[in-house]
């Protein structure tokens, strides 16, 4: 066995450590990193800057970085890696990797430590960062301090490859990766015998062929997808529901579209789950299902009994109370975890959808089925009242004195190219566009629906922007903005056409629409504890991190400001100047008109 090269410079020994830690997560298939500066850190800052074929982000704020990251791995579905210094540096990542976690998206964090003889001494810039993250990562290693024994350097390289392993598989995630460094932290050449020795063990581990971790998916039994194509089969009142999806799901529509005519099932497809406009043209798509699951005497007199739910939990709130009153049949298929909150589903199975919906629609085949006429006038029903509501809505939109909600985000939508990025913020803008936008290009569309909070939208939405090669569209509120001001400086490194289109309603309009409403109403000092009315000058905000910034108060002025920045290789703040009241109005009058439709029954 090689005995360990006698390095007596701690410097020296940690560079190549760093130089092998780099190097090694490059060849396991990280692109890019997103760095924030500290000192703790240096080490494997210089090794990264110096990793062929590892992109370095410098991005000041670690909790921008975090989101940035994940809006990166949203796009390329490879893990992204954050690297920053010791202390609380470190936990300002955890909002980001909570989203991460709960979206099952890979991310690999790398915290620079001091030495163990630091810890618990009152040590500068230390704090226990054993297990910082907790449950919300995949997996935590303590790397220790650098060792020039050769196990300690094959050791290094499979946790390296290891990690990133398992950010991706078997569900994906963030993972944990805690890096000692003991000072000198600034690398320098070999200058000794033994040093070049070290370096040349570093470069001989960097040219093998890394170990490979093949992913594996689930398979659901053949006995399983029968049950679910007999439960199909049989309904007299059957639709699919598609929630949140991972980018890519667009490949389903065909054979969604398949199932759904043959079963004569609508399909109701929300924006988040990438296949809302794919299938808008399919005879059986209902894109104002939302509006009418939000009416209490349609959800009773259309009450289905057999739903085959798609992706994570819809963000539609009228789902829920359709579910709970019908005592359907609820087959939910999803990508990864078990996205049931209302509980109580027949089945629960993840995995690869095309592989699992082509079983199922071969399933039906051979069961020559065809609909009954019940379940064709459940479909016509929906598909018809669907229709109606767009067009009620729509009607509603134009009667609005101002610029309104759904008006802007129509618009802003209307004005992306064929094959755009749309990244939708939480709260209001995700709904404008279930509610306002049956139809739109050919874009690809990503959300931030894990825990479903509105920090980092900005953030994230640069990441994405940077990791794809077409303009990209963030549909974000004013408070959301404000919340991610520092996101504007990531956005300021965004080098392909970014529009950041800020709806500004006068601050959490979504609570207008909420029943706490009634009781801030008409009691301005209450309401601010629920509304938070930004406080920042918008224009200032671009000026102070070098983004152009437009603001403008009707349709024209916005699809023109829309147009030109999307046609710019930069970040550009459309400040869009709507109506307070218009979401609220522009729903309440729409909900009324519904209700002359379809009326409340009369016991």
């Amino acid at each position: 066995m090689d005995a360990s090269p006698l390095v007596r410079d701690e410097g020296f020994l940690l560079g190549q450590w760093a130089r092998l830690f780099l190097g090694t997560l490059c060849a396991a298939g990280v692109t890019d990193i997103f760095i924030s500066p500290g000192s703790r850190s240096t080490p494997f800052t210089w090794a990264a800057l110096r990793t062929q074929g590892l992109s370095c982000h410098a991005v000041i704020d670690e909790r921008v970085a975090g989101f940035a990251a994940i809006g990166h791995a949203r796009v390329t579905a490879r893990p992204a890696a954050l690297l920053c210094t010791s202390g609380s540096a470190a936990a300002h990542y955890l909002p980001a990797l909570v989203e991460a976690a709960l979206s099952f998206l890979p991310v690999i964090v790398i915290t620079a430590d001091r030495p163990f003889e630091s810890q618990h001494a009152g040590a500068a810039q230390t704090i226990d960062q054993c297990k910082l993250y907790g449950d919300h990562v995949r997996c935590f290693f303590e790397l220790g301090l650098p060792d020039p024994a050769q196990s300690a350097l094959v050791g290094l390289r499979r946790i390296i490859a290891q990690a990133v392993a398992l950010s991706l598989a078997p569900a994906p995630g963030p993972v944990h990766l805690n890096a000692r460094a003991r000072k000198p932290l600034e690398p320098r050449a070999a200058q000794s015998a033994e040093e070049r020795v070290l370096a040349a063990r570093v470069d001989g581990l960097l040219a093998a062929p890394l170990t490979a971790y093949p992913r594996t998916k689930p398979r659901i039994s053949q006995e399983a997808i029968k049950e679910i194509a007999r439960a199909l089969v049989a309904a007299y009142a059957g639709a699919i529901v598609i929630g949140p999806l991972s980018a890519g799901s667009k490949v389903l529509t065909g054979v969604i579209g398949r199932i759904a005519s043959t079963l004569s099932f609508p399909i109701l497809a929300e924006a988040s789950s990438q296949l809302r406009f794919s299938t808008s043209s399919h005879d059986m798509a209902c894109p104002g299902f939302t509006w009418l699951l939000g009416l209490e005497s349609f959800r009773q007199s259309h009450r289905p009994d057999v739903v085959l739910c798609l992706g994570a939990p819809p963000t539609c709130a009228g789902f829920e109370a359709w579910m709970l009153g019908s005592g359907a049949l609820r087959f939910v298929l999803c990508e990864h975890g078990f996205q049931d909150p209302l509980g109580g589903a027949e089945m629960i199975a993840s995995g690869d959808l095309l592989l699992i919906l082509g079983s199922i629609e071969d399933a039906i085949s051979s069961m020559r089925h065809e609909a009954s006429n019940a379940q064709r006038d459940f479909a016509n029903a929906l598909v018809k009242g669907g229709r109606v509501s767009q067009g009620l809505v729509t009607a509603e939109v134009l009667t609005e004195p101002v610029l309104a909600e759904g008006g802007a985000v129509a618009c802003l939508l209307g004005a992306l190219p064929d094959g755009a990025q749309l990244v939708l913020g939480n709260s209001l803008p995700i709904r404008d566009v279930d509610a306002y936008v049956p139809q739109c290009r050919d874009v690809a569309i990503y959300t931030q629906r894990g825990a479903n909070g509105i920090d980092g939208l900005v953030s994230g939405a640069a990441g994405t922007a940077m990791a794809g090669a077409s303009p990209t569209l963030l549909l974000v509120g004013d408070v959301s903005l404000q919340h991610d001001l520092g996101g504007l400086a990531v956005a300021s490194l965004v080098r392909t056409p970014l529009v950041i289109a800020v709806l500004d309603n006068g601050g959490g309009r979504i609570f207008d629409q909420l029943p706490v409403q009634k009781l801030y109403e008409g009691q301005p000092e209450l309401a601010r504890f629920w509304l938070t009315p930004r406080e920042c000058v918008l224009a200032h905000a671009a000026r102070a991190f070098g983004l152009g910034y437009t603001e403008v108060a009707t349709q024209s002025e916005l699809l023109t400001a829309t147009t030109e920045a999307l046609g710019v290789n930069t970040a550009t703040l459309v400040h869009v100047k709507i109506g307070w009241e218009s979401a609220r109005t522009v729903g309440e009058r729409t909900r009324a008109n519904l209700s002359l439709v379809y009326p409340e029954s009369v016991s």
